[in-house]
């Protein structure tokens, strides 16, 4: 019975460590661009029934706990203005899709920070290019070192327009945005993006459109979208989930203490 005590509590230890590394996670990403928070699911686990008088030996004898899963909050963080055009934020649900230039993988990010590289189009800061509503990269210039436009600007429905030194104004492209019917369901492969996963996606079918059709929100120029990490739910957690480790680590001893018993008794 010692013994059994003692493994429970070895589950639990497990599981609040990895709930703490959790906790630990969102509290480091609390400034990173379009971070989305995690929250854990703790499950119960169960080998076989326990010997009872009364109930034909239908209760079930818990062992521990574990992590079921990791689900993250979906809620739009906080607008953090920069004025340069091409920062985007996303002001509701979906997705920017970018793609690797020698993959051609797609990913996607609510992280806008955009830029211009060297051959004209537009990409995130690793590089990607940022596709249109039809999957094709954005090319905002034919030749960055003779530019065609003086400014740019992108309105919330995604619409990246270029503003000649005379004055006038001419429709370059339009940025996409793909929404999912489970966007928790996506993997995160760092760097502020997303896929679908490998086999299978639990974030349900991309849908691929534009800002402000469907479920996708409008996009606002000028701002990108910060952290939606809590650090004050965040700080509850840790202190929770500290005190939850430091129980199961005392069940341990007390275990350790009934087992010596025990052992001194057949010893005696």
């Amino acid at each position: 019975m010692s013994a059994n005590m003692m493994y429970t509590a070895i589950s639990g230890l497990g599981t609040f460590n990895e709930a703490l590394s959790v906790v630990s996670d969102n509290i480091a990403n609390a400034n990173t661009t379009a971070y989305k928070s995690q929250t854990v699911d703790f499950g119960n686990l169960v080998s076989g029934f326990m010997p009872t008088v009364y109930d034909n030996n239908t209760t079930s004898q818990g062992v521990g706990s574990s992590i079921l899963s990791t689900a993250s909050n979906q809620n739009t963080g906080t607008e953090v203005q920069t004025s340069l055009w091409s920062d985007l934020m996303l002001q509701g649900g979906g997705f920017f899709t970018v793609q690797n230039t020698h993959s051609n993988a797609d990913y996607y990010t609510r992280d806008g920070s955009f830029e211009v590289n060297p051959t004209g189009y537009l990409t995130d800061k690793n590089g990607n290019e940022v596709l249109d509503g039809s999957g094709s990269p954005i090319q905002v210039e034919a030749d960055p070192t003779n530019p065609v436009y003086s400014s740019y600007s992108i309105d919330q429905f995604g619409n990246l327009s270029g503003i000649t030194s005379a004055g006038s104004t001419a429709t370059i492209g339009q940025l996409g945005v793909t929404t999912f019917s489970n966007p928790s369901g996506l993997v995160s492969v760092g760097n502020n993006m997303f896929t679908t996963g490998n086999t299978g996606s639990n974030a349900g079918t991309a849908v691929v459109g534009t800002a402000g059709a469907g479920q996708a929100g409008t996009i606002l120029s000028g701002a990108l979208e910060g952290s939606n990490v809590d650090l004050t739910t965040q700080m509850v957690n840790m202190i929770n989930f500290q005190a939850d480790y430091q129980a199961n680590s005392k069940s341990i001893v007390t275990a350790n203490t009934l087992l010596q018993t025990v052992v001194n008794l057949i010893a005696g």
